[in-house]
Formats: C-alpha cells, sequence, structure tokens
C-alpha cells in the first residue's frame, strides 16, 4: 500500500467493483487530473454528484474531516475491465499520488 492512503470503509461490506480511497496530503481535483494523464478514469465522488467540487457529503457525514474528504478518489469497474487492466492502475497510483502530493 501507499502510506496515507486509505480504503474508505475498509473491512464492511461494499459493492465488490467500486473502490474509494482518501489520499493523505493531496486533494482530488489534483489526483484526478494525474490519474487522467496517465489514462485512467476516476470520479471524486458518487455519479450523483458529478461535477460538484465540495467534498463527498457521505463521508462528511461519516465523520471525515472535510480535507480528507476532499481527497477522494473513487475507482469503479466495468464488465469489460481486465484484471491487467487493474494491475496497471494500482502500478501508476503510487507515483501518481507522489506527484500531486509533491504539486501541493
Amino acid at each position: 500500500g501507499v502510506p496515507g492512503v486509505e480504503v474508505v470503509a475498509e473491512g464492511t461490506e461494499r459493492l465488490c467493483n467500486t473502490v474509494a480511497v482518501t489520499v493523505e496530503g493531496a486533494d482530488s481535483i489534483g489526483l484526478l487530473a494525474a490519474l487522467d494523464l496517465e489514462g485512467v478514469c476516476a470520479s471524486s465522488g458518487s455519479a450523483c454528484s458529478s461535477g460538484s467540487l465540495e467534498p463527498s457529503r457521505v463521508l462528511t457525514a461519516m465523520g471525515y474531516p472535510a480535507a480528507q474528504a476532499a481527497s477522494l478518489v473513487r475507482f469503479s469497474l466495468g464488465r469489460e475491465t481486465t484484471e491487467a487492466e487493474i494491475e496497471v492502475v494500482c502500478g501508476l497510483v503510487p507515483g501518481v499520488v507522489g506527484r500531486v502530493r509533491g504539486a501541493t
């Protein structure tokens, strides 16, 4: 794992095709831009909050501080997502996180 990256609701029952993480020392806007440059599509919240720049209301309701909620990135898998694609993204995430942290 990457230090300071926390899986939201880890160890609880969740959707099997979706993972949300918060990234200490980074913001979701920077993370999404860096992921996009690598060809990775992700989101900063639920589908119903698409386009919003506000921190996730769900995370703040769960007790996450606003700064941590503003560092949320959500990855969703589809029917056609391959194991190889998942491995590529997992390999890219540490470098993306490092670059975004270094830019702040």
